[in-house]
């Protein structure tokens, strides 16, 4: 917070304060309404109560809402980046014209790359301090993208042009419809998380 803010601040409040002294002194002025000459010690300690609420609700538990938010939506914003290099490599498994061996060296770095991408997930739920496990959507994703890994490198593809058979092609398919399935339930579960 800059000097400007911190001033405009102290003005708001200052100005606040102001129009209330300025409105209570005219409705005093201006409408005869009897006073209590004693305290009352409940009604003042509902005053302070409702002050502090009235200060602390905003400014500590609405932060502490928006900066969890915030957790969660940098977590599905990596989730969602995770689906579309699925995507990607469901793309280019599933076109129409042969592979050329950059074509496999894609697939290889996406693949890679998800795994990373993954990883990296994996850490930021680490440290999100949502209190819920996710251990079971993690391991189940990571064993979809594990036999996805399989079915689709290995070492003689950079050796020439080779294209999928129609069978790795359909397995391919199932098991992306399988992860993008597993990815988003796990979205679901981070926005319940507490």
């Amino acid at each position: 917070m800059n000097n400007t803010d911190k001033y405009l601040k102290i003005f708001l409040y200052v100005s606040l304060l102001a129009i209330g002294i300025v409105i209570g002194i005219a409705i005093r002025h201006f409408y005869d309404l009897p006073l209590e000459e004693t305290f009352n010690i409940v009604d003042l300690a509902t005053l302070v109560a409702t002050a502090f609420l009235a200060v602390y609700i905003p400014k500590v538990l609405d932060r502490k809402l928006q900066i969890q938010r915030d957790k969660k939506d940098l977590i599905e914003s990596r989730i969602v980046e995770l689906q579309e290099l699925y995507r990607n490599i469901n793309l280019v498994i599933q076109g129409e014209e042969p592979m050329t061996p950059k074509d496999f060296l894609v697939v290889k770095n996406y693949l890679d790359v998800s795994n990373h991408k993954l990883d990296t997930i994996i850490t930021l739920l680490t440290y999100s301090n949502m209190h819920t496990s996710f251990t079971h959507e993690i391991q189940r994703i990571r064993e979809l993208a594990e036999e996805h890994k399989n079915l689709l490198w290995y070492d003689e593809m950079e050796e020439g042009t080779i294209t999928y058979e129609d069978d790795i092609q359909e397995k391919e398919e199932l098991l992306y419809n399988r992860i993008d399935e597993a990815t988003s339930l796990l979205i679901f579960r981070i926005s319940e998380a507490q």
